[in-house]
């Protein structure tokens, strides 16, 4: 894939959305935090790319022990969707679920596959996307900052990290700034790489340094500095 290549997306086409929301009504439902609702948004834009939905429970451990999923691939980020004991008690692996924002409109469908753990309990499964969280800035997403980049002639893009989220410095056009709330830094470096960056400009912390550089063929971008 090239660098500014389009990622794929999680959401459904309008027919089968359609279809979708009227069958959300007869689903158990779960209602999303703020925090929830922000890394779906992430997820169904492809900022989360490769993942198809949340981590199974195989793929949840290995990245807990060791910053990896069960294939291989460096991935830091160990989602899971936190539920409610008395929910999961509800479901059975199978079972298709609808995720909803604050407010009620339903975002997406979750086909669970894995339920685990207690208090509170983890879902993993795949996600089908229905309709983008209000207040999210489309001028943002990866597709639509990768699109940005190509149509300017870029051909390098440098993530810089940071304590309040990541900074893309093209090499033609202004700098884009990323409100990410992930803080670990190989998880900054994964969702810059899927927002357009090709160049991380490595950070003074020397244990960052070290893990980065450690995990650079797995992120794909040239490190610099």
């Amino acid at each position: 894939m090239t660098a500014f290549a389009a990622l794929p997306e999680l959401y459904v086409s309008p027919a089968a959305g359609q279809g979708l929301r009227a069958d959300a009504a007869r689903l158990a439902a779960w209602d999303l935090t703020a925090e929830q609702t922000a890394e779906l948004a992430l997820m169904m834009d492809g900022g989360l790319f490769p993942l198809r939905g949340y981590l199974s429970q195989a793929d949840h451990q290995a990245v807990l022990a060791d910053g990896r999923l069960a294939s291989g691939m460096v991935w830091p980020l160990p989602l899971a969707l936190a539920v409610p004991d008395g929910l999961a008690a509800e479901l059975e692996p199978g079972q298709d679920i609808a995720l909803r924002e604050p407010g009620g409109a339903v975002l997406a469908i979750m086909s669970v596959t894995d339920i685990w753990g207690a208090g509170p309990a983890l879902l993993g499964g795949r996600i089908k996307g229905l309709a983008a969280p209000r207040g999210r800035d489309a001028a943002l997403t990866p597709n639509a900052l990768r699109a940005r980049f190509r149509a300017a002639g870029c051909r390098q893009v440098l993530a810089e990290l940071g304590a309040g989220g990541v900074m893309l410095r093209p090499d033609r056009g202004e700098p884009v700034a990323l409100p990410l709330a992930v803080q670990s830094a190989l998880g900054q470096a994964i969702l810059a790489r899927n927002h357009g960056a090709t160049h991380l400009l490595l950070p003074e912390d020397a244990a960052a340094r070290r893990r980065l550089c450690a995990h650079a063929d797995g992120l794909g971008l040239d490190p610099v500095g």
